[in-house]
């Protein structure tokens, strides 16, 4: 009977440790697995085989065949610069320059991690299709508001969602050598709301 009660008191304790890590862990996770640079999140080795287990479950959840560094780097982005989560009922502007890489895309997705359906069929802008401005930059305007298309027709820009909130990805392949140092200060966009509609 003495060997059954501290069977089940180092079990009860056993289940106690376990809980607590795994609580523990979902509360710094984003801390310990992404870098932050601004308003955009990454990886620092997604698909690294030496990966730590943080790396290892953001990238089972959001991006099963990620490659590793140095052929790409993926950013999300789910504010503004103001802070503020990324909602269909705005109209926003990702602004920057051309980024030091083979080849970028930056994509719109829903709340669900989908593309956003529209009648353009455009779902992404990318360092061949973007238009870039006399400077070098270039601006994409996201919207779901009919008018406010009509206003950016002639500029580029994709369809954000009907409604909730969105996010932002940035894939950047075969970046310039300096990249992988520096996550923290590379030169990304940045997306400023313009207005919101009713």
């Amino acid at each position: 009977m003495i060997l059954l009660r501290k069977f089940f008191i180092y079990f009860f304790i056993t289940i106690l440790v376990a809980t607590g890590l795994t609580y523990a862990s979902f509360l710094i996770f984003e801390e310990v697995a992404y870098v932050k640079n601004d308003i955009w999140r990454t990886l620092s080795s997604p698909g690294d085989k030496d990966r730590n287990m943080y790396t290892r479950l953001a990238v089972s959840q959001f991006g099963t065949f990620a490659l590793a560094k140095p052929e790409a780097a993926y950013f999300h982005a789910f504010t503004d610069i103001s802070d503020e989560e990324l909602n269909a009922k705005c109209m926003y502007k990702v602004a920057g320059e051309d980024i030091d890489a083979r080849w970028w895309a930056l994509t719109v997705y829903d709340n669900d991690g989908f593309l956003i359906e529209n009648t353009e069929k455009n779902y992404s802008f990318n360092s061949e299709n973007v238009n870039f401005n006399l400077d070098g930059g270039f601006e994409i305007y996201l919207t779901n508001n009919n008018q406010a298309v009509q206003e950016v027709a002639s500029s580029n820009w994709l369809r954000s969602p009907q409604s909730g909130n969105f996010s932002v990805s940035l894939r950047i392949y075969l970046p310039g050598e300096e990249f992988f140092s520096n996550l923290r200060r590379v030169n990304l966009p940045i997306i400023e709301k313009i207005e919101c509609f009713e």
